[in-house]
């Protein structure tokens, strides 16, 4: 991920973000907490799921979390109200 990736995902805490995984998801997901800390080695984000193309992946509903090395890409997603 780039510098500017890992700043949308914390400009985005409460709000959408497209996701695209290294091992091919593709998710809308709500950004509730950013963890960017170089001193505890810990580089992740906790999200909601909005949608996917691997619904399978998701037993329940909840928060998950993405190591910043599972993330190919992040943009925000600006049409949120359709999806609140």
């Amino acid at each position: 991920m780039t510098e500017s990736e890992i700043q949308c995902l914390k400009d985005s805490i409460g709000r959408l973000v497209e996701i695209e995984t290294t091992f091919g998801e593709r998710l809308v997901a709500r950004v509730a907490f950013v963890m960017h800390s170089d001193e505890y080695d810990e580089h992740d984000v906790q999200y909601q799921m909005v949608s996917t193309n691997k619904p399978e992946a998701y037993a329940k509903a909840g928060d998950y979390v993405l190591d910043f090395d599972e993330i190919v890409s992040v943009k925000p997603r600006f049409n949120e109200a359709a999806e609140s």
